[in-house]
């Protein structure tokens, strides 16, 4: 089924104007919301939504947390060359991370589809509320995990393996790795650094001419793509265990928009109000803020806990000015 609004070649490049101007208009909101600190966690929900239909029903390239890396990649490979093919596969992560100069990794936080679904899921599971013992959700994650396999064999078993299908291998992987956040949870520093041994793995795959599928890449360009679903299913289902588990353990994109915005013109910073009273740290997603401690390179700049701290004791700041932004 096509869902598409814009199928028909609307401007020059293959769509290339059409997701720009969609992804300018993206970031154009984030700058207006973030700049609103009034119900912005709220006004955060709706980009997310809108980020989703944009996704959805406007962009047709590979747009995905695997895509814009190896894109990117691409377009640099026809500079000089052919400058209009490389604007094409270039234009898009260029725009994301120059942004990401001026914002932070607010494209994690705010447009990211693959985040927004992995919220959505967390949800379900807090609704659930207590805390859960780990015997339990081993035993559930042990029985997702069968039912994963099986699924993978059916698809996967009356067709040659094809190295395009190892989304399939990473999805496994964030599933090994929930099991050691569960059973080692002092551990959560060393997990977050393998999103680095996933950033390796995928340039390796980029060199060697290898098209590696995104989560989510099954509805950029309307074709059925089983690794693709099965992966998104998976990163879905392990933010019921650990809130945004993809994007803290193996998102290579979400390495260096983080990585960028250690850099950004726009940062969160700490005033002498903390009272490390915890808050910040209940509402953070991706464990980048401990009791006023910030790990900025796990920040998707969410700015919740932000709006979440009674004292107001953080902030977001303008390098170099020394005054709060909002």
């Amino acid at each position: 089924m096509d869902w598409k609004l814009f199928h028909t070649t609307l401007a020059p490049f293959y769509h290339s104007y059409v997701e720009l101007a969609s992804f300018l208009a993206l970031f154009l909101l984030v700058a207006v919301s973030m700049a609103v600190r009034r119900q912005r966690q709220r006004w955060r929900q709706v980009i997310q939504a809108v980020s989703l239909f944009v996704f959805f029903f406007v962009v047709s390239s590979c747009l995905g947390v695997f895509g814009l890396l190896r894109n990117a990649f691409q377009g640099l490979a026809w500079v000089g060359r052919d400058d209009l093919r490389a604007f094409y596969w270039l234009g898009i992560a260029a725009v994301v991370l120059a942004l990401t100069f001026q914002f932070g990794a607010v494209f994690c936080g705010w447009i990211c589809p693959t985040g927004t679904l992995q919220e959505w899921m967390g949800r379900l599971s807090r609704r659930r509320g207590g805390k859960r013992p780990v015997g339990r959700d081993l035993v559930a994650l042990t029985l997702g995990f069968g039912v994963y396999l099986g699924v993978v064999y059916q698809v996967f078993d009356r067709r040659k393996p094809m190295l395009e299908d190892s989304a399939v291998l990473w999805a496994s992987a964030l599933v090994g790795i929930l099991y050691m956040a569960l059973l080692f949870p002092d551990r959560e520093p060393g997990l977050k650094r393998l999103r680095v041994l996933s950033l390796l793995l995928l340039l390796g795959f980029t060199g060697a001419g290898v098209a590696v599928v995104s989560p989510v890449h099954f509805v950029f360009s309307n074709v059925q793509d089983p690794a693709s679903l099965l992966s998104t299913l998976v990163i879905m289902g392990g933010s019921l265990w650990v809130p945004r588990s993809w994007c803290r353990y193996l998102c290579p994109w979400g390495l260096l928009c983080s990585a960028l915005g250690r850099q950004a013109l726009r940062r969160i910073t700490v005033n002498e109000g903390c009272t490390r009273c915890g808050r910040c740290t209940r509402v953070c997603e991706t464990a980048a803020i401990r009791d006023g401690q910030l790990d900025a390179l796990a920040c998707t700049m969410c700015l919740a806990c932000v709006d979440a701290c009674p004292e107001g004791a953080l902030e977001v700041t303008l390098l170099g000015s020394g005054v709060p932004h909002v």
